[in-house]
C-alpha cells in the first residue's frame, strides 16, 4: 500500500476519475423528473462507486503484482517464510484499501454535487449505504484477488493479454453502467445488495482456495 500511495501519478489518476464520475452526476440530476431524482441518485451511487472502485483496483494491481514480477522484486518475498497465500492476501489488502478510499471519495463527491443541483436533500438509501460500505470493498477485494492470482500464475506474455482483456471488459462495463443509469434502469434494492454481497464473499473464498495451486517454482520460471 505504501508503494501505491508514494506513486503520485496513480493516486492522481484515481482522484481524477473520482472527480469525473462526480461531475457526471450533474446532467443526470438536472434532467431527471422530480419523482425519479431519488432513484437516479441512488443508482449513481450504486453503479458508479462500484465501477470506480474496481477500475482503481485494476490500476493499482499493476503496480503491486505485474511490476513487481517484471522487475524481479517478487523473488525477495518468495525467499521469506510466508506462504504464497499469505503473500497474495497481503497484496490484496494493500491494494483494496487505497482503491476503496478512492471509491469513498467518489461517493462523497457524488452526494455533495447531487445536493447542490437537487431541489430537495438527497441521501443514500439504507440499501445503497450498505452497498457502499460492504459490497463495494468486497468486490474490490475480489477484483484484486483475481488479478493477483492471474499475475502470479501466468507468464509475462499471458499477463499482457490478461491486462488488455480486463481493460476492455471494464470499458464495456462502464458503457453498460452509464446506459443503465441514464436510461433509468432498476433502483437498487435490498435483495440485489444482499445477493451481491453473498456472491462477492463466495468468489473471494474460491479465489483464496485456488491460491493453494500456486507454486513458487512456477512463479520464478515466469520472471523475465
Amino acid at each position: 500500500m505504501d508503494g501505491i500511495i508514494r506513486t503520485r501519478s496513480q493516486m492522481l489518476v484515481g482522484i481524477f476519475f473520482a472527480l469525473w464520475f462526480s461531475v457526471m452526476t450533474v446532467p443526470v440530476i438536472m434532467t431527471a423528473e422530480e419523482s425519479l431524482v431519488f432513484d437516479k441518485f441512488n443508482n449513481l451511487l450504486f453503479y458508479f462507486v462500484l465501477m470506480l472502485g474496481i477500475f482503481t483496483a485494476y490500476l493499482f494491481s499493476g503496480k503491486v503484482f505485474f511490476n513487481e514480477k517484471r522487475e524481479g522484486n517478487i523473488e525477495t518475498l518468495l525467499c521469506t517464510p510466508l506462504s504464497l497465500r499469505q503473500i497474495w492476501a497481503g497484496k490484496v489488502l494493500g491494494v483494496t484499501i487505497p482503491a476503496y478510499l478512492i471509491a469513498l471519495l467518489a461517493a462523497a463527491l457524488i452526494t455533495v454535487i447531487a445536493n447542490i443541483f437537487a431541489v430537495s436533500i438527497l441521501l443514500p438509501s439504507p440499501a445503497v449505504f450498505l452497498h457502499i460500505f460492504l459490497v463495494v470493498p468486497a468486490f474490490i477485494a475480489v477484483a484484486v484477488g483475481l488479478l493477483g492470482f492471474g499475475h502470479l500464475l501466468l507468464g509475462m506474455r499471458e499477463n499482457h493479454i490478461l491486462n488488455i482483456s480486463i481493460f476492455i471488459a471494464i470499458f464495456l462495463a462502464f458503457s453498460l453502467v452509464n446506459k443503465n443509469v441514464l436510461g433509468g434502469g432498476y433502483a437498487a434494492s435490498w435483495v440485489m445488495v444482499v445477493g451481491m454481497l453473498i456472491v462477492a464473499v463466495l468468489l473471494l473464498a474460491l479465489i483464496s482456495y485456488l491460491t493453494r495451486y500456486l507454486s513458487k517454482e512456477r512463479i520464478v520460471t515466469t520472471i523475465p
